[in-house]
């Protein structure tokens, strides 16, 4: 395993006052073996009200190697993984979370994927120890979200994952969306791997998510969509949004209209439009239709003028660039007192 990198281990918490010492001592245990060029461990507290936060400080106040970033208040996961990603050095960056469920010792194993040419390393709790609802729950989501995205992960709820520096400084996330990271990298073209983790049953504390984070995945998955296949073009995803309601609209107020003509024309047949209460329903889809198509229309218009919507990520850049001025150093372009040779290439570039 090459040991040309830098290591940052981010570990988002809320009320882990009695895991966060044990964790910490467990993936110092591991990474101060490994072969790098230097490590760091991250720690941030999203808020915590138990005395996470004076642990961390104390913490952080005994070994340089830990940093501790803490927040104001309790703004959710993605949040306290941005601040992380935010402090982080390394290289590689692995995540994970602190209730000592997510085995320090899988680390290497991330790194040796990553240095195998993945961008993203997603783990895989195969074996997982926890409730059967959260359980049945979590794999219906995650079959959701392997056919909406394409990205066939079999765990993407797992917090345990190693990512190429690039990949975190260019993320953006809110809400729940670091559920979604492993499907917005890949649809930003990293390359994404998975490897089966150990999983424990927690030792202290309860699971912060309650029965309530169930009932927001038909939003979350729309989200996805919408960071997605519909980032750089949001008006198409209203669009097709507002689609449904202007034909259904549309059918309702064609049926009026044609029986409101054979009235006027035979009076034996059809009848008036006025006289149905079906043109205000007609009217009211219409208006929904039109509505949603405009705030597609708005959405494209504050993407288009907004200085952070490039539309684009780079992968690498490559150039070379010769000047009669330029200091280069002995190659077979240059003579044995530095004076440039002959064939020598001048103010090309390739990129």
């Amino acid at each position: 395993m090459s040991d040309d990198y830098a290591l940052s281990i981010v570990v988002p918490a809320f009320n882990e006052h009695q895991s966060l010492p044990l964790l910490v001592d467990d993936i110092v245990a591991v990474v101060r073996d490994l072969d790098c060029r230097s490590w760091e461990i991250v720690l941030v507290d999203d808020g915590s009200t138990d005395g996470t936060t004076d642990l961390m400080r104390r913490l952080a106040a005994d070994n340089p190697r830990i940093k501790a970033v803490l927040l104001r208040t309790n703004f959710g996961k993605a949040a306290a993984m941005m601040a992380g990603f935010q402090e982080a050095e390394g290289d590689i960056v692995i995540t994970m979370d602190a209730d000592l469920q997510d085995d320090p010792v899988e680390i290497p194993n991330f790194i040796h994927e990553i240095q195998k040419g993945y961008d993203l390393v997603s783990g895989w709790k195969k074996e997982r120890n926890d409730p059967l609802e959260k359980r049945v729950a979590s794999r219906f989501f995650n079959a959701m979200v392997r056919r909406v995205s394409g990205v066939t992960l079999q765990d993407n709820n797992c917090g345990f994952k190693a990512y190429r520096r690039w990949c975190v400084q260019e993320l953006q996330l809110r809400g729940n969306q670091h559920r979604f990271v492993a499907a917005i990298l890949s649809w930003r073209g990293a390359r994404i791997g998975e490897i089966p983790v150990r999983h424990h049953k927690r030792k202290f504390g309860t699971s912060k998510y309650g029965i309530a984070r169930y009932f927001h995945g038909a939003f979350d998955l729309a989200t996805l969509i919408l960071l997605t296949k519909f980032s750089q073009n949001p008006l198409y995803f209203f669009g097709l949004l507002s689609l449904p309601f202007m034909i259904l609209g549309g059918l309702i107020g064609g049926y009026l209209l044609v029986n409101h003509v054979l009235y006027v024309m035979f009076t034996t047949v059809g009848f008036q439009l006025t006289m149905r209460p079906l043109l205000i329903l007609a009217i009211f889809l219409m208006l929904v239709g039109v509505l949603i198509f405009l705030i597609g229309l708005l959405s494209e218009l504050v993407l288009r003028s907004a200085t952070f919507g490039k539309g684009y990520w780079v992968r690498e850049t490559v150039s070379r660039r010769l000047t009669q001025d330029a200091a280069l150093p002995l190659s077979p372009l240059r003579g044995s007192a530095g004076e440039p040779a002959k064939g020598r290439l001048e103010d090309q570039e390739i990129e």
